[in-house]
Parts: structure tokens; C-alpha cells; sequence
């Protein structure tokens, strides 16, 4: 009876330990199904987060070259009309901005206009806003015709800024008022777009070996500005990128794929 006892127990205890490892395992499958399902879903939030990822890319670099295209088209035709009228103008081939020496236009230290320098003026400038604002596939993508007047880092910044900006507006009112015989409804459409701003020596030219080019840095620069640059400027700048529906840029890259 004794011997029977014993094994009852031993078989009880067998039993127990048995039921308590399929327990312990059904719990670490259950653990390991958890686990399993979780990684699942952070794999899948990866993949569907990369998808986005590469479509937002692929929209930016479609709106930057569409921007970029399309502002090669509009300077190429300025350098075109400059080329074929026989004018040299020192422009720049990315940007369209044309920079003209101070000592073209202006004696040291002044801000009045020399007679060469409204000469030089009277070559180009007429042109240049002509094309700007009477073509419409040009105009309706202006934002801004930007005057800006540049000094070297020769004496204050308030005095640069002051000597700058007389510069700039000495520019501006030669053009509004004399240049392209405009009329009223000219000047009136002209007063939309054109501004003139003093940078002082905030952008000042640099030689090879890193000294301030102080001759290239006294300057007056003409340059033009699209609606949609700032919003390419954000985009370069930023891991995102919102875009404005029906933007002109946008247009302009829906019509090149299109063709």
C-alpha cells in the first residue's frame, strides 16, 4: 500500500510539473506572438513611411528642376535679346541677376548718376524690363524686379547702408521716370513689380585668396524674382516640402511631363 502511495505521488507531481512546463510554454509563445505582431507593425509603419518619404522627395526634385527650368528659360531669353542687339552686360548665367560696376554709374563716394552711367542704362535696362513685363508667359510668373545698391566693407555699415540705398533709389527713379518712354499704364504696371533696397556691405565679393574684392563688391545689381522661389528656397531647407495646388511651378512641371 505504502509502494502504491509513493507512486500516486510521484505520478501527481509528474503530472503537475508537466501542466506547469505547457503553461510556462503556451505563456512564451504568447510573449513571442506579442513581440512578433509588434515588430510587424513597426516594420510595416517603416515601410509605408519610406514610401512617403520618397514620394515627397521625388515631388520636390520635380518642383526645384520645373523652378530651375523654367528660370533658364526666362534668362536665356535676355541673354539671347542682349546677343543679337549687340549689348554686353555682365549676367549671371543661374540667376539672371546683371551686376554693373560702381564706377560705371557713380563717381566715389556718390550716389548721382554720371551721364556714361545713364548711357549704359538707356542700352539694356529698357530691354531687359520690356521682356520682363510684355511677355506674358515671362510676367505671369513675376514676383518682384529688384533694384540693390552694394558697397565694400570700407567705413560704417550705417554709412555704407545710407550710400547703398541712394544708389539704389538714384537707379530706380532714372528708370521710372526716363528710361523706355513708358506710359502711364506702363509706369503703373512697372510700380507693381520694381523695389529698391541698400544692402550695405552685407554681400560683399570675395577674391580667390579670401580678401574682400572691394572694387567687384561696390556695385549695383539688377535682378528678377519668381512667385514660387521662396517656396523652392524652403524646400532646399527642409526635410518636407508643402506646396501650394495649382502653383505656377507646379503647372510648369505638370505641362513638362506632360509633353
Amino acid at each position: 500500500i505504502f509502494r502504491k502511495k509513493r507512486w500516486s505521488i510521484v505520478f501527481f507531481i509528474n503530472k503537475k510539473k508537466k501542466e506547469i512546463q505547457i503553461e510556462e510554454t503556451n505563456y512564451w509563445l504568447s510573449i513571442g506572438d506579442l513581440m512578433a505582431s509588434i515588430l510587424m507593425i513597426f516594420m510595416l509603419l517603416f515601410i509605408v513611411k519610406t514610401i512617403e518619404t520618397g514620394r515627397e522627395l521625388r515631388k520636390k526634385e520635380e518642383i526645384i528642376e520645373g523652378f530651375t527650368g523654367l528660370k533658364k528659360n526666362i534668362i536665356s531669353k535676355i541673354q539671347k535679346d542682349f546677343e543679337e542687339r549687340g549689348i554686353k552686360v555682365d549676367i549671371d548665367p543661374q540667376t539672371g541677376t546683371i551686376k554693373i560696376d560702381d564706377k560705371i554709374l557713380f563717381n566715389t563716394g556718390e550716389y548721382l548718376l554720371k551721364p556714361e552711367g545713364k548711357k549704359y542704362l538707356n542700352d539694356f535696362v529698357p530691354i531687359y524690363i520690356n521682356l520682363l513685363l510684355n511677355d506674358e508667359e515671362v510676367k505671369k510668373e513675376l514676383s518682384q524686379i529688384i533694384i540693390e545698391g552694394h558697397s565694400d566693407d570700407m567705413g560704417s555699415y550705417l554709412y555704407n547702408m545710407d550710400l547703398s540705398q541712394k544708389r539704389a533709389n538714384e537707379v530706380f527713379k532714372y528708370i521710372y521716370t526716363t528710361l523706355g518712354n513708358f506710359s502711364k499704364s506702363e509706369r503703373e504696371e512697372l510700380e507693381k513689380y520694381i523695389t529698391a533696397n541698400g544692402k550695405s556691405k552685407a554681400n560683399l565679393i570675395y577674391k580667390e585668396n579670401g580678401e574682400v574684392d572691394r572694387a567687384k563688391s561696390r556695385r549695383v545689381e539688377i535682378k528678377f524674382k519668381l512667385k514660387d522661389e521662396e517656396i523652392v528656397f524652403l524646400s532646399t531647407t527642409s526635410s518636407s516640402i508643402n506646396v501650394v495646388s495649382n502653383s505656377p511651378i507646379e503647372s510648369f512641371v505638370a505641362s513638362s511631363r506632360d509633353k
